[in-house]
């Protein structure tokens, strides 16, 4: 059967969609190759004047969406040419303070992905707590670049400061919403917004613990879920305690204690193993964990449609791989690992190349539900 236009396009743009996820995303752009970002513009253009040889009247919904993303798509491309001819110019502290800002744009991913149009009464705090200590971070760490400058004035250094601080500054406002809406307005809604609090810590368990090898876990995330549990048991408790008896909330502490149980003794497991195993054993275990996830990325997204894969699935996928890589920077300023630092740089265009693309399958997703 003859491929259709809308078939041939949608192919051609996911290709260069995908060839710069590999090949741009999370590189330095002061090391990236202007000839090749040049072809995906002609590329990007000439999908675009193709769409556009057919009359308005006679396009479909489809070939309207393909229009958009490759307006979309030519845009993004053109600003990472810019990008990467600034970046030539910048001197030697580009790749100090681009490192800095691939971090930062992982944290813009992951707000997106967990916080952005999201139900605040569902949202977990402490997870954007960790987001916004680790923008106040990388604020510091840009400042003390722009520092070293010795008074020399960079505007895409200064903006990209300027963008880190605006987003903090939105965490920060949205932490206060967030209590807010889970303060509840009586007893009954108070019970059910704690159940789903409690539900979202289980799912964090179940995502970054439950089945996988202890020693490539992080005991930090592992007690900022006990802790998280420990203050909905307070609340629950509480409310139970001011009159509440409904059936449900009795059960959903019951629930609550057994789990914290469990996730605590899991906790000291973790920690035992941890602290027996050699620093550079550990490292090569995440550099095991990582590979597992590259392995999965590849069995359920790679060369299939974005409207035929889950998006919840590789959103965990980015979850999982951006906790590795949270060790492996930890670990690296403990001790100097080439095995780590090449593993370590791997994941960042990894990931940065896995959040790239789950953007463009909620987009894929969203266009194709619009046009049902």
């Amino acid at each position: 059967m003859a491929e259709s236009v809308v078939e041939k396009l949608g192919r051609e743009l996911e290709a260069i969609d995908g060839e710069y996820a590999r090949d741009f995303a999370g590189h330095s752009r002061a090391t990236r190759d202007l000839v090749q970002i040049d072809r995906m513009i002609e590329r990007a253009t000439a999908i675009l004047a193709e769409v556009d040889e057919i009359p308005v009247a006679a396009r479909s919904q489809e070939l309207g969406g393909i229009r958009d993303t490759a307006t979309q798509t030519l845009s993004l491309f053109r600003t990472e040419r810019e990008a990467i001819e600034r970046a030539r110019n910048a001197g030697a502290s580009f790749d100090k303070f681009a490192a800095e800002g691939n971090s930062a744009n992982l944290i813009f991913a992951r707000y997106a992905r967990h916080f952005a149009g999201k139900d605040r009464s569902s949202r977990d705090l402490a997870m954007l707590g960790e987001l916004v200590e680790d923008l106040k971070q990388i604020d510091k760490r840009m400042s003390s670049i722009l520092l070293e400058g010795k008074g020399r004035k960079n505007a895409d250094f200064e903006r990209d400061r300027q963008t880190v601080r605006d987003n903090l500054a939105q965490y920060q406002r949205e932490i206060d919403l967030i209590e807010k809406a889970q303060a509840g307005s009586n007893p009954e809604e108070s019970a059910g917004i704690l159940a789903g609090l409690a539900n979202t810590q289980f799912a964090v368990y179940q995502v970054h613990f439950a089945g996988e090898p202890r020693v490539s876990r992080r005991p930090a995330l592992l007690m900022r879920v006990v802790a998280s549990l420990k203050k909905v048991l307070f609340r629950m408790t509480a409310l139970r305690e001011k009159g509440l008896v409904a059936e449900f909330h009795t059960k959903n502490i019951d629930i609550v204690t057994d789990r914290l149980k469990t996730y605590e003794n899991e906790l000291a497991e973790v920690r035992k193993i941890r602290q027996g195993t050699a620093m550079t054993t550990i490292m090569g275990d995440l550099g095991t964990a990582a590979n597992k996830l590259f392995e999965e990325y590849r069995a359920n997204f790679a060369d299939k449609p974005r409207t035929n894969v889950e998006p919840e699935r590789l959103g965990n996928i980015c979850d999982k791989l951006g906790e590795i890589r949270r060790q492996m920077i930890e670990m690296s300023w403990a001790e100097d690992n080439e095995m780590n630092a090449k593993n370590l740089d791997i994941v960042n265009n990894q990931l940065s190349m896995f959040e790239s693309e789950y953007e463009a399958v909620v987009r894929a997703h969203t266009a194709n539900a619009a046009n049902a």
